[in-house]
C-alpha cells in the first residue's frame, strides 16, 4: 500500500461514525370526518338492504362533458325500513328519484343521498327505484372519475377510472365494496360515429333517430361498482375464438396491426386464468 493510502486509511478510522437519527414520531391518527364515516360504515341503511341489479341508462355529451340518465336499482330488504343509503358526488344533481310513478324525497349530505319511503319498506320483499340525475362529471388526477380526452386523431375518447374516488362520482349507486349487484345492464347513447365499450357481452346498438346512438351491454355476473366502466372512442373492432369462446377487441384504428400482436396472448392468459381458477 502506498504511503499516502496508509494515512487517508488512518485519518479515515479516527473519524467517528454518525450517529443514528432519531427514530421519528409517527403522526398521531385523526378522527374520522363526517365524509370518512359517510363512505365507509355499513350503517342501518346499508345493512338493510341487499342489492339484486343495476340498469344504468346514460347519455353521454362530449362537447358539454356532461352524462344525463338513470340507475334503475333493485335490491331486497333484509329489514322493514324506510330510508336506504346510496351515493353520487354532490357536484352532480338529483333530478328525481321514483318508486314505479311515485316521487320519492331524499336528503343529500356531502356524497350521500338518503333515500325516504313514504310507507316502510317490508324484510324479504324485492323493490326497485330509478335515480335520474345529470351534470359534469369531475375529473381527477390522470385518470380519476371521468375523463373527457382527445385520440391522436382528434376525435372524442372518453373513459372513466374510479377505484380510488367511488364509482359515484360518474354514476348514482350503492357505493361501497361490501355488496355487488348479482347481474347488470348499461345503456350508453353517444353520438353517431363513436362507440361504446362497457362491461360485460355486447347485446346491441339502436339508432336514436337524433345523432345519436345508444350501445347495450349486459353483465351477467357480480360486478362491483368501481369496474363498471364506459369507454367511448372512434374504436375498431376485431374478434377471436378460444373454442366456444367468442374473444372481442376494441383498439384505436392507428394501434390495430400492433394490438393484433399484443393480444395474442389473451388465449394463454385465459388459459391459466381456468387452470388456477376454474372456468
Amino acid at each position: 500500500m502506498l504511503p499516502g493510502a496508509l494515512v487517508v486509511a488512518a485519518l479515515a478510522q479516527q473519524v467517528p461514525a454518525p450517529a443514528p437519527a432519531p427514530a421519528s414520531t409517527p403522526a398521531p391518527l385523526k378522527p374520522p370526518t363526517r365524509a370518512d364515516i359517510l363512505r365507509g360504515e355499513y350503517g342501518r341503511y346499508r345493512a338493510n338492504n341487499d342489492l339484486l341489479s343495476y340498469h344504468l341508462d346514460v347519455r353521454v355529451d362530449p362537447e358539454k362533458k356532461s352524462i344525463a340518465g338513470s340507475n334503475t336499482i333493485r335490491f331486497r330488504m333484509l329489514k322493514d325500513d324506510s330510508r336506504i343509503q346510496l351515493e353520487l358526488y354532490a357536484n352532480l344533481n338529483v333530478d328525481k328519484i321514483l318508486l314505479g310513478t311515485t316521487p320519492l324525497k331524499y336528503e343529500r349530505e356531502l356524497n350521500t343521498v338518503w333515500v325516504d319511503f313514504p310507507q316502510p319498506l317490508k324484510a324479504g320483499r324485492d323493490y326497485a327505484i330509478a335515480f335520474h340525475y345529470s351534470g359534469n362529471p369531475r375529473e381527477l388526477g390522470r385518470f380519476g372519475g371521468m375523463s373527457y380526452k382527445k385520440d391522436p386523431t382528434g376525435k372524442d375518447w372518453i373513459f372513466t377510472a374510479c377505484e380510488g374516488e367511488g364509482a359515484a362520482i360518474w354514476w348514482p349507486n350503492k357505493d361501497q365494496w361490501r355488496d355487488e349487484v348479482e347481474k347488470m345492464e348499461i345503456s350508453v347513447a353517444i353520438p353517431n360515429g363513436l362507440t361504446d365499450v362497457s362491461n360485460g357481452k355486447f347485446a346491441g346498438k339502436t339508432d336514436l333517430g337524433d345523432g345519436y346512438t345508444r350501445w347495450d351491454w349486459q353483465v351477467q355476473y357480480p360486478i362491483n361498482n368501481y369496474s363498471v366502466s364506459v369507454n367511448i372512442g372512434n374504436y375498431v373492432h376485431f374478434e377471436d375464438r378460444l373454442e366456444d369462446l367468442p374473444l372481442d377487441f376494441y383498439v384505436l384504428p392507428g394501434s390495430l396491426e400492433g394490438a393484433k400482436r399484443q393480444f395474442a396472448q389473451a388465449k394463454g392468459m385465459i388459459e391459466a386464468y381456468e387452470h388456477f381458477f376454474g372456468e
